[in-house]
This record gives structure tokens, sequence and C-alpha cells, in this order.
């Protein structure tokens, strides 16, 4: 369970700068979209919660276990609620074990450990091959503009 904190943590820090919008994505389907100006904290409890709590005081609890993603956009989400940040970037083969093909990126590709650190930056091309097999198993964040991806790097 502290590993999913940890990972989950890491994909918020690396988003929430730029974010303008927050949406909370539940198994069921349904979905919350906050306004980033009017979230005040995000905080994650020892029970396995997302605790969203509003600049008026008020806080959204939200269970990990029936959350399917939460994703900070750069842009105002209120009238379209589906986007994501992710836009057209394609990452594949996902889990992965030497390397990663990644479509519809510009500029660099970034990829960072689960603890925030880069470990690897790349120019993006129309087709990018980002070499993995000198990292160690785990899970890392890939980012190219707006766009990020959780990449799990295995055997």
């Amino acid at each position: 369970m502290k590993k999913a904190f940890l990972i989950i943590s890491s994909l918020l820090v690396f988003q929430l700068a730029s974010a303008s919008s927050l949406v909370v994505e539940a198994l069921d389907g349904t979905t919350q979209v906050y306004d980033m100006a009017g979230v005040s904290k995000l905080d994650f409890t020892s029970s396995g919660n997302l605790n969203v709590v509003k600049s008026d005081g008020t806080a959204d609890v939200k269970s990990l276990s029936s959350t399917r993603k939460v994703v900070f956009s750069p842009e105002d989400v209120a009238t379209s609620a589906a986007e994501s940040s992710v836009g057209s970037l394609k990452v594949y083969p996902n889990p992965a074990k030497n390397e990663i093909t990644v479509e519809g990126a510009e500029g660099d590709i970034l990829l960072f450990a689960s603890n925030g650190n880069l470990v690897s930056t790349t120019k993006a091309e129309a087709k990018t091959v980002v070499t993995l097999s000198a990292l160690a198993d785990g899970v890392y964040v890939l980012r190219c503009g707006n766009g990020a991806a959780r990449i799990i790097k295995t055997k």
C-alpha cells in the first residue's frame, strides 16, 4: 500500500504545477471535476483514501481502491471531464522489459523514477524508442509536454 501511495504522489507532483483542473474518475464510471483554484490541499491517508480539501475547508474523501484515475489537466475540463492530460501520447509495451515506444510526443521525453528523480531524457521524434535496460525494475513516470504516463519496468 505504501508503494501505491508513493507512485500516486509522484504522479501528482509532476502534474500539479501546471494544472487548472483535477479530475477523479471512480471505477463505477462517475467523475468528479475540481477547479484547482478551489482546492487547498490533497492528502493521502494511511487508511487508503484521497482527501480533496477545498478552499472553504470542506473535504471530499475518495477511496483509492475504487478510483480508476486521477488526472491533473492544464485545461479547464469542466465541460469535458472525459479529456485526459495524456492527449495523443501513446506508450507501448507497458509493462516493458528493455524498451518502450512513444508516439505523439513533442519536445523532450522525460522519465522520472517514483521518487521524483529524473532518470532519462530523450528527444522526441514521430516514433521514439526509449531504452529501459539500464533501469531497475519498478514504476516510472514518463512526461512529455502536457502528457504523462505510468511505465512499469520488469525483468
